[in-house]
């Protein structure tokens, strides 16, 4: 566990838990090392992370001063999602309690892929169960304390800029009864709220009652995908070039916001045009506006 952070207590050296390295791949497959990249992963795909960890027992106790019969230990594997510094969702995959009888131990679970965004952050956490007698004053007592820890960051795809937080759903038992009940597909969001987290605020909804669209999404039909990032993102964009300080409030926003995101979509459909011209062209020309993003959208499409 490599850090530059003084603990109060003694941790465990990297010599002493030796650890296997990320796996991953798809659920029931073997599974392959995990590397900063996972291509050619779509939403609709859930996937298998899985770690492996030997503690030499006897040097453990030894690096925390406590004895070797009395000291148990807590694996857990994390996984946290979503774009920019800080995960904005992040959840206990599974645990584990350990002792000196068990000398090698493996990990895993399933990360759904619709909670998934961005980058799929990795972590695997020692920690201590219960407080030990016989330690000394440096010995970890704390139940909960964190002695070791490996960190695996990875990008998914090209890190979610041109993909939305994806859900299939029958919309005739999420949304029944409403308008949009027999859409083929539904953008969930809060337009003005534009500093917010992207993939914490934004969902698109495929109707799993339409296996037509969904069988082609999943596959990914490039006229397909197209078509529904082309809609997604106009709605979008529309909404955010309508106010009048546009300009003002996307220079504002952060990374991974809302609005970098539309600005992004802004620089890759309308290239050099300021947002003034862009929404002229949307007041004058919706037709022309809307078939430009289509057509920017089918770039955006072929790397889905």
């Amino acid at each position: 566990m490599s850090s530059r952070i003084a603990f109060p207590f003694l941790v465990l050296p990297d010599g002493v838990v030796s650890f296997g390295g990320w796996m991953i791949g798809d659920p029931g497959a073997p599974l392959a090392a995990a590397g900063a990249l996972l291509e050619n992963w779509d939403y609709a795909r859930d996937l298998e992370v899985g770690a492996s960890v030997t503690i030499d027992w006897a040097a453990a106790a030894a690096a925390l001063q406590l004895p070797i019969s009395a000291l148990k230990l807590k694996l857990c594997l994390i996984a946290g999602t979503g774009t920019g510094n800080l995960p904005r969702r992040q959840d206990r995959l599974c645990e584990r309690v350990v002792d000196s009888s068990i000398r090698e131990s493996h990990l895993s679970a399933v990360v759904l892929g619709s909670n998934l965004s961005g980058r799929l952050r990795l972590s695997l956490v020692v920690t201590l169960v219960a407080p030990c007698e016989g330690g000394t004053v440096l010995s970890p007592q704390v139940q909960g304390a964190r002695l070791w820890q490996s960190r695996q960051d990875i990008l998914i795809e090209d890190g979610g800029d041109s993909r939305f937080p994806l859900e299939t759903a029958s919309f005739t038992e999420i949304f029944k009864g409403k308008p949009h009940e027999n859409a083929p597909w539904y953008l969930h969001w809060t337009p003005g709220v534009l500093q917010a987290d992207f993939s914490a605020c934004v969902r698109l909804y495929v109707n799993s009652d339409r296996p037509d669209v969904l069988a082609r999404f999943v596959e990914g039909d490039a006229p397909t995908l197209q078509a529904i990032l082309g809609d997604v993102v106009s709605q979008m964009v529309e909404s955010v070039i309508a106010k009048e300080d546009a300009a003002e409030l996307l220079a504002e926003c952060g990374e991974g916001s809302v609005g970098q995101q539309v600005q992004q979509w802004l620089d890759f459909a309308f290239p050099s045009q300021e947002v003034g011209s862009i929404k002229a062209l949307c007041d004058q020309k919706p037709g022309t506006f809307r078939a430009a993003i289509l057509a920017a959208m089918e770039t955006k499409g072929s790397q889905q």
